[in-house]
């Protein structure tokens, strides 16, 4: 029986259901972060395995000891340099690990993205012991696609070091997660050697600001690898890209494939690789589906994958299930899926508060 005082608005956001709706989307985002952050405690989250959370160490460490020591190279002021020289070093990769609250969502996500990368980059094949004739990168020529497929190559080289946590690792990074990297950064030096409010304590604050300050300004994000992809998918005509993309699979070029995505979908390329990585066999299917990719070739990717998915369980029924679903996939549902995709995040949200079940 309804309660006659129910007011309009709590029958149009669907009362206490609808409340309760809202409500756990709210805090989905922010329980999942929570979850993230304790990859770096004896509690993984679920959501990573073992290959994943190694990579993701590696690249936040490597950089963040890369940036620290760009910092330190710039403190003008002796005092506060033979301060910091008190410190071990590298010192904040492993402070971070003390204070992983420092870690916003969207910079824990960009390094699990490159993780991502770098656990399918690992197993590439070499040509040069293969003999590949047929490499994408041997058969490009000199043009803007092969000049800017070879500094992709060698950037995303560099991701393939050995997995040490105390060696430096080019910050390669977008602007914006350079920024919150280098802030991080800041943070901790600066908590580490100033206690106080004295007049030492706010010298050395200063010195740091000022340090990063000028590390950030000389940032080039068009050096980075996901620039690099976007920029090779930028030279090629929509016919080369689709003709393009099933190579890049096979090579294992998986940021490169993404950034195709990008410009045959206008789906941000991190938004295609977060798909790929965390959206489950329907987001994998649609991408697949939009670039033209076969059946043989979705079991290459689903296998390619298969070290980022925690809880596959038994291998060859996840395979034999992902098969039948590729093949019944139609285009009204990748359509479906690109259209959701498309929407802005901020009014995606709205929407779905509006309509939990939309």
């Amino acid at each position: 029986m309804s309660n006659s005082r129910d007011t309009g608005a709590e029958s149009a956001s669907g009362g206490e259901g609808g409340s309760q709706a809202r409500l756990a989307r709210r805090l989905s985002d922010e329980l999942r972060h929570r979850a993230d952050l304790a990859l770096f405690s004896d509690q993984m989250s679920s959501r990573w395995t073992d290959a994943l959370l190694a990579e993701t160490r590696y690249h936040l460490a490597g950089t963040m000891n890369a940036v620290e020591m760009a910092i330190r190279l710039e403190i003008a002021d002796r005092d506060v340099d033979a301060r910091l020289g008190t410190l071990p070093q590298p010192f904040c990769s492993a402070a971070l690990e003390r204070q992983v609250d420092l870690l916003s969502p969207e910079l824990l996500n960009h390094f699990r993205l490159r993780g991502a990368l770098s656990v399918v980059q690992r197993e590439r094949p070499d040509p040069a012991l293969t003999g590949n004739v047929g490499d994408m990168l041997e058969r490009s020529g000199e043009g803007p696609f092969g000049q800017a497929l070879a500094a992709l190559a060698l950037a995303e080289q560099r991701w393939a070091g050995p997995l040490l946590l105390d060696t430096p690792l080019r910050p390669d990074l977008p602007a914006e997660y350079f920024c919150d990297l280098a802030w991080t950064a800041a943070a901790l030096l600066i908590r580490a050697v100033s206690q106080g409010l004295g007049a030492a304590d706010r010298a050395a604050m200063h010195a740091v600001i000022q340090a990063v300050e000028r590390v950030i300004a000389r940032h080039d994000e068009g050096t980075g690898p996901f620039a690099l992809a976007q920029r090779c998918a930028r030279t090629l005509s929509g016919e080369d890209r689709l003709r393009l993309a099933p190579m890049a699979l096979i090579e294992r070029r998986l940021l490169l494939f993404c950034a195709l995505v990008e410009a045959e979908t206008a789906l941000p390329i991190d938004q295609v690789l977060g798909a790929l990585v965390d959206g489950g066999d329907v987001a994998r299917k649609a991408i697949l589906r939009v670039m033209g990719t076969d059946e043989a070739l979705a079991v290459h990717v689903f296998e390619m994958l298969a070290p980022l998915t925690p809880a596959i369980g038994d291998r060859d029924a996840a395979l034999t299930r992902f098969v039948e679903g590729y093949r019944a996939f139609d285009q009204g549902q990748v359509d479906g899926w690109l259209t959701r995709m498309l929407i802005p995040p901020p009014l995606l949200a709205k929407l779905t508060i509006i309509d939990p079940s939309a």
